[in-house]
Formats: C-alpha cells, structure tokens, sequence
C-alpha cells in the first residue's frame, strides 16, 4: 500500500542532473514553492532550489524556507480560525445551504476539541484517536426545547466521514493560502462509511402506487407520475414551473430546485444540481396527460381563490405542483405525505429519494444504456455505476462467450470433424471407446 503523503511542495528529482536506474532517481534534486509574499507588482513570488545529493537534504531544506516564509496573518493562527475562514469563504462561494450546514457542523466539533490550538499544532495523530473514539463513545444529539444529551450509540461511520472532508477541504485552503505548510487530515485515515443503505420498488410497487395516488387528493394531481417518471429530485420536482414544460413536445426542463434553509427553515430556490446539458428530460405520455389534467384543475383552483393567489414577487407563483391555496408543495412536506401514502398504500415506507432509486434501478435493469440513466437523473455516469453497481446486469459470461468463439472461429471445423471421427469410432465390441478416466 502507497504511504499517504501531505499535501503541499515536495522535493523532485531535477531535470538533466541525473537518471532513472531500476526505478529510482540517480541524480540531484530540487524543490520550488509559491512564497507567501508576493513580488512587489502584486505577481506570485516562485522560490526555486536546486542542487541537493538527497532527498531528505532537499525537504529538511525545504521545511525550513517553508517555515520562515510565513504570512504576517499566519501567527498566533488557531484550528478554530483555519475553520472559520473556511465555512466563510463556502458561505462567500454561494454554496447551497445545507452544504454550508454540514461544514458549519463540523467546524464546531472541532473547534470544541481544538478550536484554541495553535493551527500547526493538530496532527493526523488527534484525528485519528478522535475517529476511535467516536466509534466508541455516544453520540451527542440535539432536540428543540430539550437540549443536547448524549445517546448510546456512536456517531455513525458517515457522520465521520463527512465530518473528515470538511477538517481536510479547511487545512487545505490554509495550506493554498501559505498559512499552513502541512494539511493533517490528509495523513488521517477516517473509518469507511460503507455502500448506502438504498431502499426502493418493484416496477409492479411503482405502479400500484401510481394507481393508489390517482384515488386520492393528498397531492396534486401528476406530481407523483412525474417523481416516477423522471427519478428527479423531491426538489426538482417541487420546482418545476409551466414554463420548464413543452406539453406538445414532451419534455421537462430542470433549472432549478426548492430547497429548505437549515436555519430559517424557509424555503429558497437554489439551481439545479445537474449539469445544463442534462437539464432537459423526456415524459411518457400517461404523465404528459396527467399534466395536462393538473393544468385544468389547477386554473379552477386560481379561479377560486381570486385576489388570494400568489402573485409574480411570490415563490409559489407558476410552480406546476401547488396546494389548492396556490402555495407551493414544501419539499419536507412533500417526504411527510409520501411516507404516509406508501403506507396506506399497502406498500413498504419509501421517500421521494426512494422513487428516484426505483425508476434508477427499474431502467438499469431493463438495460437501459448507463449513459441514458445518468442524463435522466442529472448524475455522472461514474456515480450511477458507483451507486447501483449491485443491479446493473453482469454481462461477464456474454463476454466470455462471445470473445472466446472470436478466438476459436477458424478452428471450429477442424474441431468439429474431430469430433465427428471420435464419436464415429468403435472398439472391437463394436461400442464407443471409453474416454480414459
């Protein structure tokens, strides 16, 4: 296994002044790094060294000219400044809200262990005793109006991990700043969160749930076909306006998605995680009419409401899926409603995510091309084949078949004459001749 190294410059072997024997260096080395003072035209100051006989000369060299070319900002530097800057500089980034949430989470437990440390203090040693011990011991937990208390059990492998890539991202913009020399999380070894627990439906599930939702008004009409339809995003599906639809044509066009502020537990429009050349999706035609039926009622429920309709400066205005009030489906509401449908249902518990893991794992399994499900889902096809790699048909004994009859296609009528003469011959009883054991 490769030694994990920290991130930041490192000594290499210098051109022209040696040569590779066996795979290793022969020759001299160098080293070159972006100072933290700039030149005085405001232009990046490089700092080059050359001419070391060892490695180990040209990083003891290169950790002192690191550690004397230092910011006036980098002393008296803590972890918990390192983490302030950095969910401020995400913050300043425009990064979604829940993005900020978690950053801003984990900034906080580490800044309760080690927020007055000196920034060079922390080692990849105290993350990784933390890991342990977050395996080990409860995990704390907040509720509304009872506190923080401690439970039984440990903070899960996820947790940790996400908790590890923020510490690192917030060491590593100290290092790129020339605040810090070396980033600690990148040597800690965070604990492995596993393959994610998916749950979703059969075809035959979808479409009895499909069905069960048609006789029922606990959501607007057509939302559920399209969050079957498309394997969209509760948000997505909760943003999507008349304008993002071409009816005659058949398509849906993704820009955007509703989201709820962690903090003011309001809800925002934020744009879409998809890529804008995977914006815009097909809709089968059983959707496109219940679309179609939605626009109806929907222009009887404005009609209704009068004055009381939300108006152009208001969230809800133009959104396909409303209530009859012309608000919009919040998405935690719309994750409340579904639950409790597939249970009335007759159906196991399933969330909106869980429509979208099921019209994934429906097309892969039909051989639907990756490429195909990744655009419809406004992922990557890497992620598709990362997340549903236990129900994308295996193809391994097609390929066996096929490349092996490749290889042997001119031989084959020798072997099969072969055979013919073998089986054509007899033994003086006049039976077969037995194979040799």
């Amino acid at each position: 296994m490769a030694t994990k190294r920290a991130s930041g410059p490192r000594p290499r072997p210098e051109r022209g002044a040696g040569e590779w024997r066996n795979g290793k260096w022969h020759g001299k080395w160098m080293f070159s790094f972006t100072s933290a003072h700039p030149r005085p035209d405001g232009g990046r100051r490089e700092i080059f060294r050359r001419g070391f006989g060892t490695r180990k000369e040209a990083q003891a060299e290169l950790d002192r000219l690191l550690a004397e070319d230092r910011p006036p900002e980098a002393d008296g530097l803590t972890v918990g400044m390192v983490l302030d800057d950095f969910v401020a500089e995400k913050t300043l980034a425009g990064r979604a809200p829940n993005t900020i949430a978690q950053h801003r989470w984990a900034a906080n437990r580490a800044k309760e262990l080690w927020g007055g440390w000196p920034a060079t203090q922390l080692t990849y040693r105290h993350l990784n005793s933390q890991y342990l011990a977050w395996q080990q011991e409860g995990r704390k937990q907040f509720r509304r109006g009872q506190g923080t208390t401690t439970t039984d059990e440990p903070l899960s492998n996820r947790s940790i991990e996400a908790f590890h890539r923020s510490v690192k991202a917030a060491f590593q913009l100290a290092v790129n700043r020339g605040l810090v020399t070396t980033n600690p999380a990148a040597l800690a070894t965070p604990p492995s969160a596993g393959e994610q627990n998916l749950r979703w439906w059969s075809p035959e599930q979808v479409g009895a749930f499909i069905a069960y939702d048609h006789t029922t008004r606990d959501l607007p009409t057509g939302m559920v076909d399209v969050l079957a339809d498309t394997g969209g995003r509760r948000g997505e599906t909760t943003a999507l306006r008349w304008t993002d639809l071409d009816l005659e044509v058949g398509t849906a066009t993704i820009p955007r998605q509703l989201v709820v502020h962690p903090d003011t537990h309001k809800v925002e429009a934020r744009p879409t995680k998809r890529p804008r050349s995977k914006s815009t999706i097909s809709l089968h035609p059983d959707t496109i009419a219940a679309l179609r039926q939605r626009r109806a009622e929907q222009s009887a429920e404005r009609l209704a409401m009068g004055d009381g309709w939300p108006g152009p400066e208001d969230i809800s205005h133009d959104l396909v899926f409303t209530f009859p009030n012309g608000r919009l489906v919040r998405p935690d509401t719309l994750t409340r409603i579904i639950d409790r449908m597939s249970t009335a249902a007759g159906l196991p518990r399933l969330t909106p995510h869980g429509l979208r893991h099921s019209f994934a794992t429906a097309a892969l399994k039909a051989r639907v091309p990756v490429e195909v499900v990744a655009a419809r889902l406004g992922n990557t096809v890497r992620v598709v084949q990362e997340i549903y790699a236990h129900v994308i048909p295996s193809d391994d004994q097609a390929a066996a078949q096929l490349v092996g009859d490749l290889y042997r296609a001119g031989d084959k009528p020798k072997r099969d004459r072969r055979m013919i003469a073998s089986a054509g011959e007899e033994d003086e009883t006049g039976e077969h001749r037995a194979a040799a054991s």
